[in-house]
């Protein structure tokens, strides 16, 4: 046997010897099981990494499926058990959230944007934007930790609200993610609409499982390396197309 099948019928072991524990730890959930339910907000860039997911589950045997539910609700969710994890958030929420584990191959990536309507913005830094009146998600925790301590910042739990302030004249701009921001521009009469670059940030997102199942946390993390390396990850988010 050469190394490279050796690697293969090494790798292959493996998976079939965690996914054997998964199944004993876990009340085989791999096994014919409920799928494991994940929450997500409901916006393109959650849904094309749910679809990431669910085929980096398949492989290991394991249905899953999304919930939609505001963002905070459902970080509160995942941490309660009441969700088995979240599709895609940024690194740093397991401070706040302990019983949260990451899987340390990111699912996606956030561009945060500002987002403004007739007017654009000369220079984009947290210092050129600290006294606009500012628009943000509650739940998307970027966001929050970019405007902690800025004097002007509306923070509501949906982004259709904020943006009908901003089109109103009531808010400065949008701290906002790049997919939503580009869907919004794409509707008929949002012409006034503009993404001011380059992005404010940009940060990996991951998906996260609650602590219950942590058994899982090995398998999943490795075929999602896998995919990660053979370009798979950025087939399905369509990342080569944009390019």
């Amino acid at each position: 046997m050469d190394l490279g099948a050796k690697s293969v019928y090494t790798y292959n072991l493996m998976r079939i010897l965690l996914l054997c524990i998964a199944a004993l730890l876990l009340g085989s959930p791999a096994l014919g099981g409920e799928p494991l339910v994940l929450g997500y907000g409901g916006g393109s860039l959650s849904i094309a990494s749910l679809k990431v997911l669910k085929e980096a589950y398949r492989r290991i045997g394991v249905e899953i499926t999304g919930k939609r539910l505001p963002a905070a609700r459902s970080l509160e969710m995942a941490e309660n058990g009441q969700v088995d994890g979240e599709v895609n958030r940024i690194e740093a929420i397991e401070e706040q959230y302990p019983r949260l584990m990451r899987i340390d191959v990111p699912v996606n990536r956030l561009e945060g944007v500002v987002m403004t309507c007739d007017t654009s913005l000369e220079h984009v830094t947290l210092e050129a934007i600290r006294n606009l009146h500012l628009g943000i998600k509650i739940g998307n925790r970027y966001a929050e930790m970019l405007t902690k301590g800025m004097p002007s910042v509306t923070r509501l739990p949906h982004e259709k609200k904020l943006m009908t302030l901003l089109l109103e004249g009531r808010l400065d701009a949008l701290l906002v993610d790049r997919a939503w921001a580009e869907a919004e521009m794409a509707k008929p009469g949002m012409g006034c609409l503009r993404v001011n670059e380059p992005p404010l940030v940009i940060v990996p997102l991951y998906h996260y499982l609650n602590r219950s199942h942590a058994a899982l946390v090995p398998l999943i993390t490795g075929e999602m390396r896998a995919m990660r390396e053979s370009g798979e990850i950025d087939r399905i988010l369509g990342i080569n197309e944009r390019r």
